[in-house]
């Protein structure tokens, strides 16, 4: 088959695209092995990655009434306490932190789901992490509920006193009945006052959440695949514009 009909010709059949390609075949076969083995390779030497997950159970004062709403207490984590700990992580190591941290709120749920993806070289740091949101998340939500309880037991205490005072008023029945329904709902009330608690901390996944290695050699493939074929019709159109620039030289 002669070049030339590359230039002069209008169109190029499959016979001729087929020759082209059987022509250069082992530049196509090189290529495309090299890609195979580079993604094979990096397959291999990723760090295998595993889920860590934390749970802790929001600090309650009433049924279903949490101190502090989930999306509240993660939006607290993420603009406040978790940059803190990355500054720091930063400052000691002199090196960013090498895993992400994620926070989510179960559906029908009062926990924060702490998650995050690292290998099992950073699982200490994972911990240790984790620990540290998770303190100063039930340290605020302690707070808040102290400050809840020592407010239902100042209105309780006022309550007692007025029953008190009503107890020794004659003719006072109602009232006192009223009073005594009060103390019983404050009474209530301070009874479903519910700590926070942390239930998980940095719990491993049974499998590997990374990398997925099959995806990795199969996309190194497909890649390898399209630039190996590129390759062979680049290299046949480089050859024929050289020699038709040669021609033309000659001429």
């Amino acid at each position: 088959m002669n070049q030339d009909n590359y230039v002069s010709g209008d169109e190029i059949s499959l016979v001729d695209l087929a020759t082209i390609f059987m022509r250069r075949i082992w530049l196509f076969i090189g290529l495309f092995v090299l890609f195979v083995v580079g993604g094979v390779v990096f397959a291999v030497i990723q760090d295998e990655q595993y889920e860590y997950v934390s749970l802790y159970q929001i600090a309650e004062e009433g049924q279903d009434k949490t101190v502090e709403k989930p999306a509240k207490a993660i939006a607290v984590l993420e603009s406040q306490k978790l940059p803190e700990v990355k500054t720091v992580y930063k400052a000691e190591n002199d090196a960013r932190m090498p895993f992400g941290v994620s926070f989510s709120n179960p559906e029908n749920t009062t926990l924060i789901r702490v998650t995050s993806e690292a290998s099992r070289e950073s699982a200490e740091d994972v911990k240790t992490l984790h620990n540290e949101l998770l303190s100063y998340l039930n340290a605020r939500h302690e707070n808040l509920l102290g400050s809840a309880r020592k407010s239902l037991d100042s209105r309780l205490k006022s309550v007692e006193q007025t029953l008190d005072v009503l107890k020794e008023t004659p003719e006072a029945g109602q009232a006192v009945a009223e009073v005594m329904r009060k103390q019983g709902e404050l009474e209530d009330d301070l009874a479903t006052l519910v700590s926070s608690e942390v239930l998980v901390v940095a719990r491993e996944s049974v499998e590997r959440v990374a990398p997925n290695r099959k995806l990795i050699v199969v996309l190194s493939s497909t890649l390898g695949f399209l630039c190996a074929i590129v390759a062979v019709y680049f290299a046949e159109f480089a050859s024929v514009v050289r020699k038709t620039m040669q021609t033309q030289r000659q001429n």
